[in-house]
C-alpha cells in the first residue's frame, strides 16, 4: 500500500507533536520543515521522518500542514501557495478558511484547532473542512487529527468557542491543578506528591464521565453525600463565585480568538 506524503510546515510545539505523532503511523510518510536546526534535528533523532531544507521541497504531497505562528503566516503565502497538496491543512489560530483559500489559491483546506495535549498523543482537535470539499479529503483530515488524539468534526463558526472550552482552557485546568496541588501542601502533603494526587483525580474523573456518558452535574451530585466533606468543598466553590469565573475564562478567550480572526483579513 502506498504511503500519504505529508510535508509538515513548522516544528514548534504543536508542530513537532504532531510530526511525532504521524511518524508513528505506518500510513504516513512524513517530511518536516523547520528552519531552526536544533529543533528540526531533534525531532529527526526521535522521530523516522525526512528533512526539508526549504519550504519548495514540499513538492508533490498528499497533505500539507501548516504549523505555523498566525502572525507568521503572511510572510509564508507565497512559498506555500505553488505547493498546491491534494490537501492544505491549516493549524493557525485565527486564520480562517476564506483567509486560506483566498492566499493559498486552494478550495482544497481545512483547518484544525488542536490543544497541546497532542504531545502525547491526546490532543482534543476540532477540524472543520472548506464547503465542498471531497468527502475522502474530510476522512483523511479526520484520520490525520485522529492520529494524535480526539477528533471532532465542528462547524467553522463555533472554533472561537472550541477554543475557549480546550485549546486554552487545557490552560485552565493546569492552573487548577497546580492549585488543588498547593491547596495539598498547605495541608501537609509534598508538592510533587500532591501534583500527582491531583492528576490521577483528574483523570479518574474524565474516564468516569466518558465511561458511564452521565452528565458531570450527575456525577458530582453522586460525591455529595448530605452533611459530608464534599458539599462542604461545593459549596465554597458555589460561594467563591467559581461558576461565574470559569465562564468568564471561557468568555474572555472566545472574545480574543474573534479579535485575531477579524485581525487576520
Amino acid at each position: 500500500m502506498e504511503k500519504i506524503k505529508i510535508a509538515i510546515i513548522g516544528g514548534g510545539n504543536m508542530g513537532g507533536a504532531i510530526t511525532t505523532a504521524l511518524s508513528k503511523k505506518e500510513e504516513y510518510e512524513v517530511f518536516l520543515y523547520e528552519r531552526t536546526t536544533e529543533k528540526a534535528k531533534a525531532l529527526l533523532d526521535e522521530c523516522p521522518i525526512t528533512l526539508l531544507s526549504s519550504i519548495s521541497e514540499a513538492t508533490d504531497m498528499d497533505v500539507v500542514i501548516i504549523a505555523l505562528k498566525p502572525q507568521n503566516l503572511p510572510s509564508f503565502y507565497e512559498k506555500l501557495e505553488p505547493l498546491s497538496p491534494g490537501l492544505f491543512i491549516s493549524i493557525c489560530a485565527g486564520v480562517d478558511l476564506k483567509t486560506l483559500k483566498e492566499n493559498l489559491k486552494s478550495d482544497s483546506v481545512v483547518r484544525f484547532m488542536p490543544n497541546i495535549g497532542a504531545k502525547v498523543g491526546k490532543s482534543v482537535t476540532a477540524v472543520a473542512p472548506a464547503d465542498d470539499l471531497d468527502e475522502k479529503l474530510v476522512n483523511l483530515s479526520i484520520d490525520i487529527a485522529s492520529s494524535f488524539g480526539d477528533a471532532f468534526l465542528l462547524d467553522e463558526s463555533l472554533f472561537s468557542a472550541f477554543i475557549g472550552i480546550s485549546g486554552s482552557a487545557i490552560a485552565f485546568v493546569f492552573d487548577f491543578m497546580h492549585n488543588i496541588a498547593m491547596a495539598g501542601v498547605r495541608e501537609g502533603i509534598p508538592y510533587n506528591k500532591a501534583l500527582s494526587i491531583v492528576s490521577g483525580t483528574l483523570e479518574s474523573a474524565a474516564m468516569l464521565q466518558k465511561a458511564t456518558g452521565k452528565g458531570a452535574i450527575e456525577l458530582e451530585t453522586m460525591v455529595c453525600s448530605p452533611r459530608g466533606t464534599t458539599i462542604e468543598g461545593v459549596k465554597a466553590l458555589t460561594d467563591g463565585g467559581f461558576a461565574s469565573v470559569v465562564q468568564d475564562a471561557v468568555e474572555a478567550t472566545v472574545r480574543k480568538s474573534e479579535e485575531m480572526t477579524r485581525n487576520a483579513k
